[in-house]
């Protein structure tokens, strides 16, 4: 029995060593169904939000209402989070579903990191709409023109989507999942890792620009994992809906390479 242990402990060194991801868990720690109509509560870590601005609570969603006004204005209507909710595991997942029917570009379901003056810093994001006409999730260890993103299709079609944001720290990797599939390739990190964010505001409508419009549609669910989830976790939870979380897996959110997407080019990309 000793020897088999320890030729299965060498098999799991000699895995890392090949640059193999360890598997390990994905707990839940944060969960906002915002079924409550008076409060913004986590129902399984402990920090509730607080509702800002002409933010609402329907008992399924939290419904954002930002006609004309953009982020440098306090009254943005968004969720507020005094504390963070990122983890400090240097890997995770953001999951959530919203609505949104034609946004202005740039207008955040979702923003933490901070700010220097007028522009974001140290930030992960998410926009269902960029200047191309693209839905963008992007984090970034300093400023924007630093950042890695993804992008994808735009989402402001009046539809509801989930949208599963993965930072796979061990592999370096930023992937992500819309509807439960993963139809653009994962970018490499680079310098531009969890542990670098800066979660001092961390919001949902908000943006850390001034500049950026404030986010007008609803959020059903925000979910936060403290490892990568699996492309079957993914797809479990696209299946199940916002009311239902399927278990993780202990697998490495590795997928294959999905086929290649047309995306600007380096040079006419904003820098956002």
């Amino acid at each position: 029995m000793l020897v088999s242990f320890k030729r299965h402990a060498a098999l799991i060194a000699g895995l890392a060593l090949a640059g193999f991801p360890a598997t390990s868990h994905a707990d839940l720690i944060h969960r906002y169904s915002f079924n409550d109509k008076d409060a913004v509560k986590d129902s399984v870590g402990h920090v509730d939000g607080k509702l800002i601005g002409a933010a609402t609570l329907d008992g399924q969603s939290v419904v954002l209402k930002n006609d004309g006004k953009t982020s440098d204005d306090d009254t943005t209507a968004r969720v507020e989070f005094d504390q963070p909710i990122l983890p400090k595991s240097g890997s995770a997942s953001l999951v959530v579903w919203f609505k949104a029917s034609q946004v202005d570009a740039y207008s955040r379901v979702l923003d933490f990191g901070d700010k220097e003056g007028p522009g974001g810093k140290a930030f992960i994001y998410f926009t269902p709409r960029n200047a191309d006409d693209q839905s963008r999730a992007a984090i970034t260890a300093t400023d924007a023109a630093a950042k890695t993103a993804v992008n994808n299709d735009r989402l402001d079609d009046g539809k509801e989507h989930m949208v599963a944001i993965v930072i796979d720290g061990a592999a370096r990797k930023l992937h992500v999942f819309i509807d439960g599939k993963e139809p653009t390739s994962a970018e490499d990190l680079g310098d531009n890792t969890l542990d670098k964010v800066h979660p001092v505001k961390n919001w949902l409508g908000r943006s850390e620009f001034d500049g950026d419009p404030g986010f007008t549609g609803s959020i059903d669910e925000l979910r936060v994992y403290d490892q990568p989830l699996t492309a079957a976790d993914i797809a479990a939870a696209a299946t199940a809906g916002p009311d239902q979380v399927p278990p993780a897996t202990a697998q490495p959110a590795t997928t294959t390479e999905p086929a290649a997407t047309t995306q600007p080019s380096a040079a006419t990309q904003p820098s956002k």
